[in-house]
């Protein structure tokens, strides 16, 4: 069973000379790229770096960034990429939560956690400027040390990557992947499924912190494809790196598209063969409108951190139905069930499970969490709600903790948002349950508007909700906000959202 390093090496073997990253106009050849992975391999194995040993990576998207992927997975230790946005507590917690050995940072995260002894120097990599006392990335990889290792003890089953998610509680829950889990997800879920080459040239504009972008730049290296990393999304940034690299593949996150829209009918995307949106779901209008402005096959991925993508829905079918997220791939097996965990017909909202080679291996430390999400069958429990319909598409509603419960009944989120985000001006919004004395939890709404000048007169909203909802949807507080907060791959923060605009508001 090849290991990851084992994969990328073999292109190193066979097309050295093919371009494998390009960085900032910067190409580097597979050859020259596996010389320095090694080269790091054997400065990180002579500060003490072993198979087993856990690592922490502050990085952004850059050729660091990689050669430190894959110098990590050639030793069989295993590494968990973070934002370069922690500090104080949670910079902490993050580092003690998967027992850090080691460190590999940006030089302004190495200066925090020297100040707050987090970290011993003689632990710490630092990128860019160091103190006197850790060492260097750049040399540990250019110093003559001889080969201290090799990588034959190392197995694809070998814990890889670590990615922390929070839990209900807001306490990082560290996901486990093994290195075959990740090649599962490169092959099977994408090469396979979209039939990818080593003719493509891939797209990697999400941080590289997050899974997905981790998926986009190991799968073309271990398929001998060609990847682009783009330090930082943007929509000219974008749209210059598909038309000069001649991007074929990209994943890309549902704000990116959104943002991407009004640049769609002047951009040069002829090379563009394949776009999968994924992290949110898409509204059915604007899958219509990027319909109507790609020219290739655009789809749209459901799934979960823990599991990576379950389901494809392809948008340019014919006839298809745009408010779902498609059907389960080949390799999955989806169900919705009831609290009692029993299988329910099509038609019917339950919690989505899945069965799936890409899913993960538990939560680090935390057998209690594992047992409750992944059972002895090995489905997960992913707390999300849906339905399927007799054609076998899955339809998303929501989260099980966000259903609002008005009165003895359970109303989701998604219905009402999907009517409110008609509104031709109304750019997102967010349904939840406020406190009521009466009936439990009652509709509370917040959206903003395309541009943050503009200004929406409630009732036009409140129309469009009494037009196409029953009476136990409606929304008793809207309010218009400046902008709502996101994550860095510019998903919604829900829960934050919902804590930030708890007080009920102005009833009318």
């Amino acid at each position: 069973m090849n290991t990851i390093y084992q994969l990328v090496n073999q292109h190193r073997l066979n097309t050295p000379q093919k371009t494998a990253i390009t960085y900032q106009d910067q190409t580097r050849s597979y050859q020259s790229l596996l010389e320095d992975v090694d080269a790091f391999a054997n400065g990180l194995l002579s500060i003490g770096v072993r198979r087993g040993s856990k690592l922490a990576l502050f990085c952004g998207n850059n050729n660091e960034f990689v050669i430190t992927l894959l110098a990590v997975a050639k030793l069989g230790a295993a590494i968990a990429p973070l934002p370069l946005t922690l500090k104080g507590k949670a910079l902490a917690t993050a580092l003690t939560t998967i027992d850090c050995d080691y460190v590999i940072a940006w030089q302004h995260i190495s200066k925090l956690l020297l100040s707050q002894s987090l970290i011993s120097s003689k632990h710490l990599v630092t990128i860019g400027s160091k103190a006197a006392n850790e060492h260097s990335f750049t040399e540990l990889m250019e110093s003559d040390i001889k080969p201290l290792l090799g990588n034959d003890e190392v197995s694809a089953d070998d814990d890889f990557i670590y990615t922390l998610t929070s839990g209900s509680t807001g306490a990082p829950k560290p996901i486990v992947f093994s290195q075959q889990t990740k090649i599962n997800r490169a092959f099977r879920a994408t090469v396979d499924y979209y039939q990818l080459s080593a003719e493509d040239v891939v797209l990697v504009a999400t941080p590289m912190y997050h899974s997905l972008a981790q998926r986009s730049v190991l799968m073309p290296l271990m398929l001998g494809a060609s990847a682009v990393l783009l330090p930082k999304f943007s929509v000219p940034a974008w749209l210059l790196a598909v038309e000069q690299q001649q991007v074929s593949f990209l994943f890309a996150v549902a704000s990116q598209l959104t943002a991407l829209l009004p640049e769609l009918d002047k951009a040069k995307l002829s090379s563009l063969r394949v776009i999968v949106s994924s992290s949110a779901t898409l509204s059915a209008e604007d899958k219509r409108l990027l319909l109507d402005k790609l020219d290739c096959q655009f789809h749209e991925c459901y799934g979960a951190s823990e599991l990576g993508v379950v389901t494809d829905f392809d948008v340019t079918g014919e006839n298809q139905p745009l408010t779902s997220v498609g059907k389960a791939l080949p390799f999955v097996e989806l169900k919705v069930i009831d609290e009692q965990r029993k299988e329910l017909p099509a038609g019917q909202v339950g919690e989505i499970v899945c069965r799936s080679s890409t899913c993960f291996k538990g939560y680090y430390n935390l057998p209690q969490q594992t047992a409750e999400s992944l059972d002895e069958q090995g489905y997960f429990y992913t707390g999300d709600l849906g339905y399927l319909d007799e054609a076998g598409y899955l339809y998303y509603m929501g989260r099980k903790k966000e259903v609002i419960s008005s009165g003895g009944i359970n109303v989701y989120p998604s219905d009402i948002e999907s009517v409110i985000k008609t509104h031709p001006l109304v750019s997102e919004c967010v349904a939840f349950g406020v406190p009521d004395k009466k009936f439990g939890e009652m509709i509370k709404v917040v959206f903003e508007t395309l541009d943050e000048t503009m200004c929406i007169d409630e009732m036009e909203l409140r129309k469009l909700c009494f037009e196409q909802l029953t009476d136990y949807q409606q929304p008793k507080y809207i309010l218009q906000v400046e902008r709502l907060e996101r994550n860095k791959l510019g998903k919604l923060l829900r829960n934050n959202i919902k804590l930030a605009y708890q007080t009920p508001g102005i009833e009318l």
